[in-house]
C-alpha cells in the first residue's frame, strides 16, 4: 500500500479503515489524522451523540445498581472497571479506536476532579477513545471580577486536541485551565460561538445523557432521563476526597434566567443557566478525508445537535404570566414543562409505580435481613466492632474491615434515597391529574371516588397502604425466633433501623433498645477510637443523625451528641402527599368513573 501516492494513498487508507470499523458502529469511520493529541477518526454526529448518551447512561447506572465498589466508585475506577466503562468493551468502542490512556493521566483526571471537570473529562476521554476531536475555551470577565461569579463570562481563544503533542498533556490542561467560568457565556454575546457549551432544546431527541445543567456556580452532568420525564444527574465537587455522586434530580433543576423581552440590545443577558450541550468541534478535511484542522461550531451548525433559547423563552413566559401554555395545556411550573416535554407518550400508571418500588423495597430488605444476620454472628463470635471515625477517608459509610463487611449505614441512605425518589414520583404523577388527566393510567384505584387531584392522592395513598400491608419480611431476633414485619411497619421505621453492627437484629430493624432485656443490652456496647465503649442506648441515640441522611456521607461522622433540631428528618409518603394535597375534594354526587370517565364521556360527544 505504501507503494501508492497521493490520492491512491488516502483511498486505500479509507477502504482499510471502513472493512475493520465494526458493522454495528453508529458512526463508521470518515476521517483520518494521525496529527494532535490523539488520532482522529470520526466527525460528532447525532448518531455519536447517542453513542455518547449509552455512554455515560451506563456509568450512572453502575453508580446507582451496580456493587458496593462501583456505587463508590471514584473517577479512576470508573474509567478502568469494563463494567462500568463500555469503551473498555471492542464492540462498544468499535473500530478504528485509540488505547485507554495511561494511567497517569486517568489520575490526573482524578486528582483534581469537580463537577465541571468531571463533564470534561468525561467529553474529553470519550473523544479520545473513539478518535474525535475535543476542544476548550479561555474566558474572561466580563467585568473584570472572577470567571466563576461574574455576571458573565467572553470566550478569549479555544484549543483543540489536533493542537497537542500528547493525550496526556491535553487533559491536564483541559482540567486545570476551565472551571464553571466557562459555562457563564451568554447567548450572541461576543465570541458566544467559541464557547464550550451551548443551550439546548428541551426534547427527548436533544436532551440526552451526557449534556448538562448549570446552576450559579455548578454544573451537573445529565445521565438518566425517566419514564415520567424527570431527570437524574451525575455529579462532583471540589471535596478533597473526589467522590462521584447520583442524588441528585429534578430538585437541582433550579435559577433558570427567563428572556427579558423589555431589553431590546440584549433581550438574553444572563440567560446561561440551564440546560447545556457540548459544542463539538468539527473537524475540517481535505477531499480525501485527512484532518487540516478543528474549530467550533457556529450557532447554526449546532442546530442538529439541539442548539436552543426556548427554555429562557418558555422561563419568561411563565414569570409574566403565571404559566407556560403547551399543545394546549397550561403548565404552572418549569420542572412541569420539562416533565411535558421529556415524558415518554403513553400514561402514567401509578399502581405501576407501587409495585415497581415494592419490588425494589422487598429484594433490599431481603439483603439487608441476609447481612443483619452475618454481623450479629459474627458479633457474637469475634466480639465489638469499633466505630469507624477521626477521618473523611474512615467513615462509617464507606470504611474497610469488619465495620465495612457488616453494617449498613451506605445501604440504608441509598434505600431511604430511592423511597424519597418514589415519593416524589408519585408527587409528579398526581400533579397531572388537574392539567392533562389523560396522562394518567388509574386502573387499580377506587376511580368512583376520584374527581380532583385530592382525590387522588387519598385513593394513591390508600391502595398503596393496602398493597405495603399485605407485604411482609419475616426477620430473626437476637434468639433466633421469628419476628413478621409488614412493609407498613417497615415504611414507617424507616429512620428508626439501626445500622450498627454491634445491635441486635430487633434494633437494627427498628425496635426501640429499651424494649430488650438488660442482660441484651449490657452486651451490646459499641467501641470508639479513643478506648471507650458506648452503651447500646447511647449509641443508638448519637447515631440518630445518620439515620435521617438520604445519601452517604463523604465527611467524618463521629459519634457525639447532638440536639434533635440539628439535623432533618423528611416526612414519610402519607405525611407528605396528604398535607400537600389536601382541601380540594369531590363534589357529593361523583359520576361514575370519576373525573377522567366524565371527561372521555364529554369528549365523545363533541
Amino acid at each position: 500500500m505504501l507503494r501508492f501516492s497521493g490520492i491512491l494513498t488516502a483511498l486505500a487508507l479509507l477502504f482499510v479503515v471502513s472493512l475493520t470499523a465494526t458493522a454495528s458502529d453508529p458512526n463508521p469511520a470518515t476521517i483520518h489524522s494521525t496529527r494532535g493529541a490523539w488520532p482522529l477518526h470520526r466527525q460528532w454526529t447525532p448518531a455519536e451523540t447517542r453513542h455518547f448518551a449509552a455512554w455515560v447512561s451506563n456509568i450512572y447506572d453502575r453508580k446507582v445498581n451496580g456493587s458496593k465498589e462501583q456505587r463508590l466508585a471514584k473517577l479512576e475506577h470508573v474509567l478502568t472497571d469494563p463494567e462500568m466503562n463500555l469503551l473498555l468493551d471492542p464492540e462498544f468502542i468499535g473500530e478504528p479506536s485509540n488505547p485507554q490512556l495511561e494511567q497517569a493521566t486517568i489520575r490526573a483526571l482524578h486528582h483534581i476532579v469537580d463537577c465541571h471537570k468531571l463533564l470534561m473529562s468525561l467529553g474529553g476521554y470519550y473523544a479520545c477513545r473513539r478518535g474525535l476531536p475535543f476542544m476548550y475555551s479561555s474566558v474572561r470577565s466580563s467585568d473584570g471580577t472572577d470567571i466563576r461569579t461574574a455576571p458573565s463570562t467572553q470566550p478569549a481563544g479555544t484549543a483543540s486536541s489536533f493542537e497537542y503533542l500528547s493525550a496526556h498533556q491535553f487533559f491536564v490542561d483541559l482540567v486545570t485551565g476551565t472551571c464553571t467560568g466557562n459555562l457563564r457565556v451568554e447567548p450572541h454575546s461576543r465570541n458566544s460561538e467559541l464557547s464550550d457549551t451551548c443551550p439546548v432544546a428541551i426534547t427527548p431527541e436533544f436532551l440526552i445523557p451526557g449534556c448538562s445543567f448549570y446552576l450559579d456556580g455548578h454544573v451537573l452532568v445529565l445521565a438518566e432521563i425517566e419514564s415520567g420525564g424527570g431527570v437524574r444527574f451525575l455529579d462532583a465537587t471540589t471535596s478533597p476526597t473526589r467522590d462521584l455522586y447520583t442524588f441528585n434530580g429534578m430538585n437541582a433543576v433550579t435559577g433558570i434566567t427567563p428572556k427579558d423581552s423589555t431589553r431590546e440590545e440584549n433581550p438574553y443577558a444572563g440567560c446561561f443557566r440551564g440546560f447545556r450541550v457540548l459544542r463539538y468541534p468539527l473537524a475540517e478535511t481535505d477531499k480525501e478525508g485527512k484532518v487540516t484542522r478543528v474549530r467550533r461550531r457556529s450557532d447554526e451548525e449546532m442546530l442538529e445537535f439541539g442548539y436552543n433559547l426556548e427554555q429562557y423563552d418558555r422561563m419568561e413566559e411563565l414569570t409574566t404570566r403565571g404559566s407556560i401554555t403547551e399543545k394546549g395545556f397550561t403548565l404552572g411550573s418549569m420542572h412541569q414543562y420539562i416533565r411535558f416535554r421529556l415524558r415518554e407518550d403513553k400514561p402514567i400508571a401509578l399502581m405501576a409505580i407501587m409495585e415497581r418500588f415494592l419490588r425494589d423495597f422487598e429484594n433490599t430488605l431481603l439483603i439487608r435481613e441476609e447481612k443483619v444476620q452475618k454481623a450479629w454472628e459474627n458479633r457474637c463470635a469475634e466480639g465489638a466492632i469499633e466505630f469507624p471515625g477521626g477521618t473523611a477517608s474512615r467513615n462509617i459509610h464507606h470504611t474497610g474491615g469488619r465495620w465495612g463487611i457488616y453494617a449498613t449505614a451506605l445501604e440504608d441512605a441509598e434505600m431511604r434515597g430511592r423511597y424519597f425518589a418514589f415519593l416524589e414520583e408519585m408527587d409528579a404523577a398526581i400533579q397531572w391529574f388537574e392539567v392533562a388527566p389523560s396522562f394518567l393510567d388509574l386502573k387499580g384505584l377506587n376511580l368512583h371516588a376520584v374527581w380532583s387531584a385530592s382525590d387522588l392522592a387519598v385513593a394513591a395513598l390508600h391502595a398503596k397502604n393496602m398493597l405495603f400491608e399485605k407485604q411482609f419480611l419475616n426477620i430473626r431476633d437476637s434468639e433466633g425466633q421469628i419476628q413478621r414485619l409488614s412493609f407498613l411497619d417497615l415504611e414507617k421505621r424507616i429512620y428508626d433501623l439501626s445500622f450498627n453492627p454491634n445491635h441486635p437484629p430487633e434494633v437494627r430493624w427498628g425496635s426501640a433498645p429499651d424494649a430488650l432485656s438488660p442482660e441484651l443490652i449490657q452486651k451490646c456496647a459499641t467501641p470508639v477510637s479513643n478506648r471507650k465503649e458506648v452503651s447500646l442506648a447511647d449509641a443508638y441515640r448519637m447515631e440518630r443523625p445518620y439515620r435521617s441522611l438520604t445519601r452517604r456521607e463523604i465527611e467524618d461522622t463521629p459519634m457525639s451528641e447532638v440536639a434533635d433540631g440539628d439535623h432533618f428528618f423528611r416526612e414519610v409518603l402519607d405525611s407528605y402527599l396528604w398535607p400537600k394535597w389536601q382541601g380540594h375534594f369531590s363534589p357529593p354526587l361523583v359520576p361514575h368513573g370519576g373525573k377522567v370517565a366524565y371527561e372521555r364521556q364529554l369528549a365523545s360527544r363533541r
